[in-house]
């Protein structure tokens, strides 16, 4: 009688031993002793599997043949597992099949590293590295190792069926498609056993001595079997390769439904009548092979074992190990594939918004302060004025008696016959002259330096009238107008009188000067040179002859032989009726007229000199009054004296000229207050217009310009600007003005008028003195109650003529002033000449000269011809550096940069509201983007960055159009004086850095935690900074070039079509197109620094994505690098921009 009895081992539900006995009955009681025995003995030496712990007292275990859980699934409250049973013994045999089979699997990954640098150095930086980590785990202690080695027993060991280098290489070769695969010894078509197909393996012939490195693929026919867990067995191969790290391969299962093996999804092999699963077919792309994957939200710390994340962590598809939330996130379920960080982005951007609220509110504070700081140092210098000693004032009395007696004396010479009556007047009408300085220490300074500022109270011809006084004191009264600073116009006794009188004066200006030195801090020197002022405003007269300009395309004469003087310490009105030439004229003399060409002779002190040599003495104040409307009053006037006094100047000094300037122009009371821009409204239009001639007169010319200063003005604003500059041309200055139909009392305080016909032809031009008495020669006689600038403007028009002239013709008055000065007659009015020195112009009307008619191709031909030569001369000159002979230097490039920066910084914090608009839409840009990206894993993030780089080139190019876009005109007249242009545009790049810098930070707290992508912030961050620095440098050269609207579409344009470009599959042209585009690089970062952090069992996807794409993990550093150069060239290029566009209104 015998028993037949089975005993088995069960791990994991899998059965790992079957040994079928007979035995008598009479042996079972000495078996059993035996066995008990020896199972103590295996107990104590091999003791518990690893993880084992018995249940505790009292747990209930499950029936027996139920199914157990899988590892790390949670058991019911009160159930623990049962003790597993002991591995059995290994013998040497198996040991030593494990020790070949290590040292096998070592020599193949070695093999598969070299075999993927040498065909996927694109996406390997250091193969034996990388293959380290795919095969980072020790072979000699992994399970499955063991389980196979016992699975294949005498049938072929493992060893014999791991592939060789050949094999490897067949399979790399044909990796992207290995449902083909290639025909080899092993299978082909006339060759194919169930050892090719997927999930199976076999054993090499027992005398093939071939070495693992071998190029030749072995015979592989013998002991077919199924894959071993842990292991993948391609299709068209016989031999089996480790699964990599992050991959789950257990055996497959039959699906009775489908016929396919589960999870792997192959048919079935039909084995002698039996349908049998292999184990795992391929390792690939994610999008063909993700069933190898280990599942999101579970993590594999083996290839065979597979647990489910648990609270608090998370576990992306591919996973080794379970990541721990972020302790700002919630991770309250298991089975999580991401974190959830939008609150850490919620966060992130309450922190950033917090600190900028914080710099920008204590930027406003600060300049508060220093504001009120100012105010009280100037309140401070008012009351120690206050409180000069009584012994100081009577050491000023003797200077006080000399002023008064050299004031007389020099009265007394110069203004005896200033002025004739107008016919029909009283006198009382008359401009007497006021004598200067006979009340002027009737108050202490203290009184004098009232409210922050002095003024004067200016009678309608320039005298002063009452006790207080400029900052600056000047002779405003001296008589005759025409009194200057140079010898040649004046008296030799004069002259004497004139020099002793200023040098008194400049000692009255240093004692009251004194009183402000509170404000910098300083100690005044009173022995000064007081020669210092007068160094650095030089006289300029500037002469011209025949002087004629015609426009370049259709060469009409604007301006027609132009002859006479603007002389130093006079102030020159230029009238005429509308399209006279006017502004041509002071143009023409100012260097301005780049669209015309000019004929005759312009003489600078009597020499032909360029008038650009003596630019940083020539101020020169437009109609339209450009100012920066984010800056004060005063801070506009202090910008303005920075960079355009003489280097050496001190600040004390500075602060002085702009307080002189304050005062004379009357603003005082809203030094403190924003000039304003159309969208906020600040100071009023006159005001406005005030501090745009401040700004020319605070650099202290020697040569002023102003064009049409007095428009849109009431009568005593316009009699504010022109006694300021009546003060101007009382200390030297050659003032020309421009100006409509002034006022009587207005025009009288003018030494000399020039009035154009139309064409540009002179009418007059000399002393207003004299004005009226040539005009009745004329028989141009002003009625009673009529203006005179008016009637002559109007007889210049044909309005009205002279008596007993009904057809008088205006086009005579300039032959007649030729005639009366013995000009020589141009050409074109000879004929005119000649009848009226004959007598025979009486009822004549001057014709004239017809233009030949031209054809339309001739206009276009001379169009172009014109453009092209205008072109090229303002080319030439943006380069050309002009000989400086005005004797004064300007702060170089350093001072000027610091300068502009402090300038623009004040106007960057003072625009706060606009800089968090455009956060704001960076912010929702970035959230949007970030929840509709397509970060997924089985694109490695690819594709979830096209449309970032579409709108962050957007958004960021159109906010850096408003860098330059915004102050053009500011910077087209800094620049015509003189500017250094280069650090003006250092100064706003630096400026913008700021943005370029703090964008990035704005945009990626929102995409990034709502895309969530594996590349870390700093990496994205880095990509993003220079990318945002590129398209700026890129949105400064069409700010610059083109107006706000096309700069605009340009704008959009751009980033739409750069990145499109690389969207699709590129080939021919649009290869080489493609390598320009800015996008492309960006993009290539964007998705190395991602794809960096797919290791693992991702690695043949991370080489199949970058292959598609051509991309390279080498290439990460040269793309930012690439993007930076990018960005240094626009700016290169916009800088030239800046040299070259527009550059005749930078004259």
């Amino acid at each position: 009688m015998g028993i037949t009895w089975k005993s088995s081992f069960t791990y994991n539900n899998r059965k790992l031993v079957q040994l079928p006995c007979r035995f008598s009955e009479f042996y079972i009681l000495v078996l059993c002793c035996v066995l008990s025995v020896l199972s103590g003995a295996q107990a104590q030496l091999l003791g518990p599997p690893s993880g084992f712990s018995f249940p505790p007292p009292g747990a209930a275990l499950p029936p027996p043949g139920a199914a157990l859980p899988p590892p790390g699934a949670a058991l019911p409250p009160g159930v623990a597992l049962p003790p597993l049973a002991a591995p059995p013994l290994l013998d040497n045999q198996v040991l030593n099949e494990i020790d070949n089979l290590d040292k096998e699997i070592r020599a193949l990954t070695r093999n598969a590293a070299l075999e993927l640098e040498k065909n996927f150095s694109y996406c390997i930086t250091n193969g034996e590295q990388e293959w380290n980590a795919v095969y980072g785990f020790n072979i000699k202690v992994q399970r499955f190792v063991q389980q196979c080695v016992m699975d294949m027993g005498a049938d072929g060991t493992a060893s014999q069926r791991l592939c060789n280098k050949g094999e490897l290489e067949l399979y790399f070769k044909n990796i992207w498609d290995l449902d083909s695969p290639k025909p080899n010894v092993n299978c082909n078509s006339s060759s194919w056993g169930i050892e090719c197909d997927s999930g199976w393996s076999a054993a090499k012939q027992i005398d093939s001595n071939l070495h693992p490195s071998s190029n030749v693929v072995p015979s592989r026919h013998l002991f077919p079997k199924a894959c071993c867990q842990g292991f993948f067995c391609p299709k068209g191969l016989t031999c089996m390769f480790p699964c990599p790290l992050g991959a789950f391969c257990p055996r497959a299962v039959l699906n009775e439904t489908t016929g396919l093996c589960e999870p792997y999804g192959y048919q079935v092999t039909q084995r002698e009548g039996n349908r049998q699963c292999g184990g795992a077919e391929k390792w690939s792309i994610v999008q063909a092979t993700q069933e190898i994957f280990c599942p999101a939200g579970v993590f594999c710390p083996s290839t065979v074992d597979a647990h489910i994340c648990t609270k608090g962590h998370y576990c992306p598809l591919g996973s080794t190990r379970e990541y721990a939330c972020s302790k700002l996130t919630t991770c309250r379920s298991e089975r999580l594939e991401k974190q959830n960080l939008t609150s850490v982005g919620i966060l992130f951007v309450a922190i950033l918004a917090a600190t900028l609220l914080l710099i920008f509110a204590c930027s406003d504070w600060i300049m508060d302060i220093r504001m009120k700081s100012k105010s009280r140092a100037r309140d401070l210098a008012q009351r120690q004025a206050a409180t000069v000693s009584a012994s100081e004032l009577e050491g000023l009395v003797p200077m006080k008696e000399s002023v008064e007696c050299e004031a007389a004396i020099l009265t007394r010479k110069l203004s005896n016959t200033e002025f004739r009556e107008r016919p029909g007047s009283n006198g009382s009408e008359e401009f007497q002259v006021i004598e200067f300085g006979l009340s002027i220490f009737g108050e202490t300074p203290g009184q004098l330096l009232r409210h922050g500022s002095m003024s004067m109270r200016i009678a309608e011809d320039g005298s002063s009238v009452g006790t207080s006084i400029p900052l600056c004191l000047v002779p405003v009264t001296l008589r005759p107008r025409d009194r200057i600073d140079v010898e040649s116009f004046v008296e030799d006794d004069a002259m004497r009188s004139f020099t002793e009188l200023q040098e008194s004066q400049t000692k009255i200006e240093k004692e009251i000067a004194a009183a402000l030195e509170s404000m910098d801090h300083k100690v005044m020197n009173r022995d000064e040179d007081s020669e210092t002022r007068h160094n650095m405003r030089p006289p300029i007269e500037v002469s011209f002859e025949d002087l004629s300009l015609f426009l370049k395309g259709s060469g009409k004469k604007i301006l027609s032989n132009v002859t006479g003087k603007l002389s130093p310490g006079r102030v020159t009105a230029v009238m005429g009726p509308s399209g006279a030439g006017k502004t041509t004229f002071l143009n023409a003399l100012a260097g301005k007229a780049t669209h015309s060409r000019t004929t005759g002779v312009v003489l600078i002190n009597g020499k032909p000199d360029s008038i650009q040599s003596y630019k940083s003495i020539i101020g020169f104040v437009p109609q339209d009054d450009i100012v920066h409307g984010n800056l004060t009053v005063e801070e506009n006037l202090l910008f303005s004296a920075n960079y355009r006094l003489p280097v050496g100047m001190s600040k004390r000094d500075k602060v002085l000229v702009v307080e002189r300037i304050i005062s004379a122009l009357g603003l005082g009371s809203i030094r403190d207050s924003r000039v304003g821009t159309v969208e906020n409204r600040g100071i009023s239009g006159g005001q406005r217009k005030r501090v745009n001639v401040g700004l020319e007169m605070v650099m202290e010319p020697s040569l002023l310009i102003l064009d049409e200063p007095t428009s849109g003005l009431d009568s005593t604003s316009s009699r504010l600007v022109l006694q300021a500059l009546r003060r101007e041309a009382n200390m030297g200055v050659n003032v020309g003005v421009v100006l409509h139909q002034p006022s009587y009392g207005l025009f009288r305080m003018f030494d000399d008028v020039m009035f154009l016909a139309k064409g540009g032809r002179t009418v007059y031009l000399g002393p207003v003195s004299e004005l009226e008495a040539y005009f009745e020669s004329l028989d141009l006689v002003v009625p009673e109650r009529i203006n005179p600038p008016d009637h002559y403007i109007d007889a210049l028009e044909g309005i009205v003529n002279p008596k007993n002239q009904p057809g008088f013709d205006p086009q005579i008055l300039p032959l007649m002033w030729m005639v009366n000065k013995g000009y020589k007659i141009p050409p074109d009015l000879a004929a005119l000449a000649s009848d009226l020195q004959s007598g025979t112009m009486r009822g004549k009307k001057f014709m004239p000269v017809r233009e030949p008619k031209r054809t339309c191709i001739q206009d276009f031909w001379t169009e172009l011809q014109v453009y092209v030569c205008e072109r090229k001369d303002l080319l030439l000159s943006s380069f050309y550096k002009v000989e400086n002979k005005s004797g004064r230097t300007t702060p170089g490039f350093f001072s000027q940069f610091l300068t502009i920066l402090r300038r623009l910084s004040t106007q960057r914090f003072r625009e706060a509201r606009v800089q968090f608009l455009d956060y704001t839409i960076l912010l929702m840009a970035g959230t949007c983007l970030g929840y509709l990206s397509d970060m997924k894993d089985t694109s490695l993030g690819s594709k979830g960055y096209f449309y970032t780089l579409i709108a962050l080139s957007l958004l960021v190019m159109i906010a850096s159009l408003r860098t330059f876009s915004n102050d053009k005109l500011t910077f087209w007249r800094e620049s015509a004086s003189g500017i250094n242009r280069v650090a003006y545009f250092v100064a706003k790049d630096v400026v913008d850095l700021f943005n370029v810098t703090i964008k990035p930070f704005i945009y990626l707290s929102m995409f990034y935690f709502f895309s969530n992508p594996r590349s870390s912030f700093l990496s994205n961050f880095t990509v993003t900074l220079v990318l945002v620095y590129c398209v700026t440098g890129i949105a400064y050269i069409s700010s610059i070039l083109f107006q706000p609207a096309p700069a605009q579409l340009w704008s959009v344009f751009l980033p739409i079509m750069a990145t499109l470009i690389i969207t699709v599959k590129p080939h021919g042209f649009l290869l080489k197109l493609q390598y320009l585009s800015y996008a492309r690089y960006a993009n290539e970062a964007y998705v190395v620094a991602n794809a960096v952090n797919y290791g693992g069992v991702w690695i043949t996807t991370r080489c199949a994505m970058l292959k598609t794409l051509n991309y390279s993990v080498e290439r990460w550093m040269p793309c930012l690098v690439i993007l930076v150069m990018y960005g240094v060239v626009a700016r290169g290029i916009a800088l030239i921009c800046l040299f070259t566009s527009n550059r005749g209104r930078q004259k």
